[in-house]
């Protein structure tokens, strides 16, 4: 009966198709045609088909996971009678017809052949092919490339006479002469030095383009504040035959007008030196109009530097401005100095607008920073739903701000939080379900607080030094209740020129489990093995210092529509020091084999993880994103096991999806009774975590309409213990077994993204269990009807990667 089942909801999908492919000309005029596809078709690879598909003036409606139509479809069910509402919210939700317009594909001729044109191809014939049958239109771009013209030699002419300095001093460290002189460089070889331009390179002028970018980055970073690329000219001589390009780059004299009747006057390109650097602390162009009727309250004046304080005071320190004002009076002109000085300053907390502006004065530079301060103090509260195993449940919580707690820009934070998860019928039986709450307060200095180093490297980077304690409350009905106090210093930095990376060191993370007497449910604890009872439920401190990098493109100026990429990886280690102390201290060991300090546990152990995920932009619409992961934890010395809150577990929002978190694994394992029957409503979550990691996603998203995307996934993953622990049978890493422990699960998500947030429902199907289980299949995935047993519901908040 339920394989009919089955079989009738595939087939009502194929009929939906059907009608769907039937009625898509309906709001399709007579003598018109719907649009159903084009295609771009080339004999060579120019660039990925995503970004040719970007010239096409006219596309198709788009289609859901770049199958199905589904907006269109949308639009088609409705009436032509627009008096009812029913019909005006589905043509509101859906996409009309897109209507085949033949000046559009002359257009999108044009734009190939001048896309082929800058790519080097300087022959390409794009030709259209276009098919109108049925009140429908499919259009064939066939672009016939041809050889790329190809660049063999590249001279740079620079004369002397068009710069006031034609020689530019570059110290080097590795580089001096004889006499321990720093060299002179001619401003020719300058400006080949990591030059875009390569021998027998493709003729590309989008490449000539980040060339000319490259060159008048040299100038503006060397004095030449008025340089800008219009000064920069490429000739090309295409006449050498055989698809040969002889190139040269020249620069033209600076252009000034004389004020008489639109005449110019050409005159070598000149340096300019920054003469003062004006900072205008609390300036809002709305309420204070222009500048010059700034009202300052005090001034500071230090080596050309103004500070000028308006209606609040000294509210911040000027030594705090000065550390992040990166443009030295006296000095020449610097470009990379400005983006430096606006990236610091924008970065201080309490400020919340900064602007950079410039006047000349001959070769005399008067640099303006204006900025908008923002408000000391602010309240946030948030409220958002859980589901967790299965359960569902309420998290709330209110948050303290101030944003210059010392006058330095310090963040100050205190945040209080709750939460209630119903594991029983009844919501509102208070003692019977899972229940939280806690605060946290952290004080973030926006420097490196940390002596002996240099000012030129602290000068470097963007750094923050963060102190934070927290503090939680747990109660889990059936299971434990604990308190845990932790404590800790860590470090964030990021190189200024090398924003894309970012670093994180946790000096000192301590941390103290408390279980009170009688928290511990009898039966719970009685079917602990002896080592979790003493590792994680029991007291115990984790001392913990680790290092984390991480690197994304997301928000870098240079991605271009190149894939988004994300990686993770940190290291982190627990107990080296209280070890050393308790060993110097010739501290007893318990019958496990344990020191103690202050007569309460410590974990010793090591633990790293990596995450990498990439996202490609299959259209507009549509996106396909993977995500492979994993990480391992070691115990030794004074621990026999990883403490539960520091090992890997699997299934979850963000891990394998057909599974409820803490619900698969480790290996092959699954919870049995004494007598080695399984029990499913007896198992113990304990058991279900792990030291060894493993997860691999793949993820297809597509927008739907209005804040609605669609999602469909496939999850792959396990986890697994590094030594045979008692209770864990099978959970361990064997190599002649693991490969057929990695659990598979497929399904589809709902995501509303409303731009500040992005809210995410899930469902997962098993497609492969490799637990042991009797009462479970190796094969789930031929059942997916069977939602209770084989399918996790999933409630989360952003992506899983």
């Amino acid at each position: 009966m339920k394989y009919k089942i089955l079989v009738a909801i595939i087939i009502l999908g194929i009929f939906a198709i059907l009608i769907q492919s039937c009625s898509s000309t309906k709001f399709v005029p007579d003598g018109e045609y719907l649009l159903t596809s084009t295609t771009v078709k080339s004999d060579k690879k120019v660039m990925p088909s995503y970004e040719m598909e970007t010239y096409i003036k006219q596309r198709p409606n788009y289609k859901t996971f770049s199958i199905f139509k589904l907006p269109l479809f949308i639009y088609n069910l409705a009436g032509k009678d627009t008096t009812k509402w029913i019909n005006r919210t589905l043509i509101h939700a859906g996409d009309a017809p897109v209507l085949y317009d033949s000046t559009m594909v002359g257009q999108t001729v044009t734009n190939f052949e001048r896309i082929m044109t800058n790519k080097g191809y300087l022959n390409a014939e794009v030709t259209p092919d276009v098919e109108l049958q049925n009140k429908k239109a499919k259009i064939t771009y066939n672009i016939k490339a041809g050889d790329p013209y190809r660049i063999t030699s590249y001279t740079i002419d620079v004369n002397d006479s068009i710069l006031s300095n034609p020689k530019i001093l570059f110290p080097s460290r590795r580089s001096r002469n004889r006499n321990n002189m720093l060299p002179t460089f001619s401003i020719d070889s300058i400006l080949k030095r990591n030059t875009y331009v390569k021998r027998n390179g493709v003729f590309d002028l989008d490449m000539l383009d980040m060339e000319r970018d490259r060159i008048t980055s040299i100038f503006r970073r060397a004095g030449y504040y008025a340089f800008d690329k219009e000064y920069i000219g490429f000739e090309a001589d295409t006449t050498v035959g055989k698809n040969k390009v002889d190139l040269d780059l020249t620069i033209y004299p600076y252009v000034s007008s004389t004020g008489l009747n639109g005449q110019t006057v050409s005159s070598p390109h000149r340096q300019y030196t920054v003469k003062s650097v004006e900072l205008y602390i609390d300036y809002n162009p709305l309420e204070d109009g222009d500048l010059s009727q700034y009202q300052e309250t005090k001034v500071y004046e230090k080596d050309g530097y103004i500070i000028k304080y308006g209606p609040r005071g000294q509210y911040i320190k000027p030594n705090v401005i000065l550390n992040n004002c990166y443009i030295t009076p006296g000095s020449l002109y610097n470009e990379t100095m400005t983006t430096m000085t606006y990236s610091a300053l924008s970065q201080l907390r309490i400020l919340k607008n900064v602007n950079i502006a410039w006047e000349s004065d001959s070769t005399d530079l008067r640099c303006i920073i204006t900025c908008v301060p923002d408000k000391k103090q602010g309240i946030s509260a948030d409220v958002e739903g859980t589901n967790s195993g299965g359960y569902f449940g309420v998290g709330a919580g209110i948050g303290y701000l101030h944003r210059n707690a010392f006058k330095g820009s310090e963040l100050f934070n205190v945040r209080l939080r709750g939460a209630y998860e119903a594991i029983t019928p009844s919501f509102t039986s208070f003692k019977d379900n899972y229940f939280e709450i806690g605060g946290e307060t952290s004080l973030t200095f926006p420097r490196f607080m940390f002596p002996f180093l240099k000012r030129d490297f602290r000068r470097s980077i963007h750094a923050s030094t963060q102190f934070n304690t927290s503090y939680t409350f747990q109660r889990r009905p059936g299971f434990f209740t604990r308190t845990v106090l932790a404590t800790g210093v860590k470090y964030i930095w990021q190189d200024r020129r090398l924003s894309l990376n970012r670093h994180t060191f946790d000096l000192i993370d301590i941390s103290y489990v408390h279980l009170p007497k009688n928290s511990l449910d009898s039966a719970f604890y009685a079917d602990l093995s002896a080592a979790a009872q003493q590792y994680s439920f029991n007291d115990h401190f984790i001392m913990s210092t680790g290092y984390t990098f991480s690197r994304s493109n997301i928000a870098s100026p240079t991605r271009r529509g190149r894939p988004i990429y994300s990686l993770r990886a940190s290291v982190e280690t627990a107990g080296n020091v209280l070890a050393l102390a308790t060993a110097i201290a010739n501290s007893k060991k318990n019958e496990m084999g344990s020191r103690q300090v202050f007569g309460t546990n410590f974990a010793q152990y090591v633990k790293g993880t990596v995450d990498y995920s990439k996202t490609y932009q299959v259209d507009e619409k549509n996106s396909i994103a993977w995500h492979v992961g994993g990480g391992i934890a070691y115990p030794y010395g004074n621990s026999g096991q990883i403490p539960i809150q520091k090992r890997f577990f699997s299934g979850g929002a963000n891990s394998v999806r057909g599974w409820g978190i803490r619900e698969l694994g480790p290996g092959s394992y699954y919870f049995r009774n004494e007598d080695g029957k399984s029990v499913d409503d007896k198992d113990n979550f304990y058991y279900h975590s792990g030291d060894i990691r493993f997860d691999a996603s793949i993820e297809y998203r597509s927008k739907l309409f209005w804040v609605l995307e669609l999602g469909a996934f496939i999850d792959a993953g396990n986890i697994w213990t590094v030594k045979e622990y008692d209770k864990q049978e099978k959970g361990s890493l064997k190599v002649n077994r693991f490969y057929k422990e990695i659990a598979f699960a497929w399904g589809l998500g709902f995501r509303f993204d409303f731009d500040f947030v992005l809210i995410r429902l899930d469902c997962g199907w098993k497609a492969y269990d490799p637990s042991n289980d009797p009462n479970t299949k190796r094969w789930p995935i031929g059942q997916p009807y069977k939602i209770g047993k084989n399918t996790a519901w999933h409630i989360a908040v952003g992506y899983p990667f």
